[in-house]
């Protein structure tokens, strides 16, 4: 009888296991036939199972192709979707988590975001992603060699589309003048007010 109720619990313990292995899905935690669901329904599924900032993450990831197996096909869509459907401090949540991500993104990333998105007008991307780019140095506290590392990925990314490159200097070397002698390190003026 002892032996019985010794093992009762590391049976009932197997069986839990082997019922969350028969759980089907692709490794992620996704179900197996996820990516083939609308862009709503697997906004609504992610929404169902987790927070609206890791919605937010994963509308954004899926839509840049980092998430494995999973794609998002319009970002415009699925982020319309989650706005309709939260509601109070889970629509505030979502929102801010949303435009932090996009926010901090690498420069290469935000401009695939926005493209994707079309929320920019491709002739003006790159003297927003120039405006926007001081900022984003200021919040990730980033160091000249970081932001020379970005520029030149980002140049790289650009190499079909110069123009994008040459109007994202003239917005952040605009920045950069306006800005000068702030709260920034005196080595990010010095170094990229001429940058080419």
């Amino acid at each position: 009888m002892r032996i019985i109720l010794f093992s009762l619990p590391i049976m009932l313990s197997l069986a839990l296991v082997s019922c969350k292995g028969n759980k089907r899905n692709n490794g992620d935690g996704f179900p197996d036939n996820f990516n083939q669901l609308t862009d709503t329904a697997k906004v609504s599924y992610v929404m169902k199972n987790t927070t609206p900032d890791s919605v937010a993450r994963f509308i954004c990831r899926a839509s840049l192709g980092k998430i494995k197996n999973v794609r998002i096909e319009s970002i415009g869509i699925a982020t319309n979707y989650a706005y309709e459907k939260y509601t109070g401090d889970n629509l505030d949540l979502f929102g801010n988590s949303y435009d932090s991500y996009i926010a901090n993104l690498p420069l290469s990333d935000k401009m695939r975001i926005y493209a994707l998105a079309g929320t920019e007008d491709p002739q003006g991307l790159g003297l927003q992603l120039g405006l926007e780019y001081l900022q984003s140095i200021r919040e990730n506290n980033l160091k000249p060699e970081d932001v020379e590392r970005e520029l030149k990925a980002f140049k790289d990314a650009c190499k079909n589309d110069p123009e994008t490159y040459q109007r994202f200097l003239v917005g952040f070397k605009t920045v950069l003048k306006t800005d000068k002698n702030n709260d920034m390190p005196a080595g990010i003026y010095e170094r990229f007010i001429n940058y080419e």
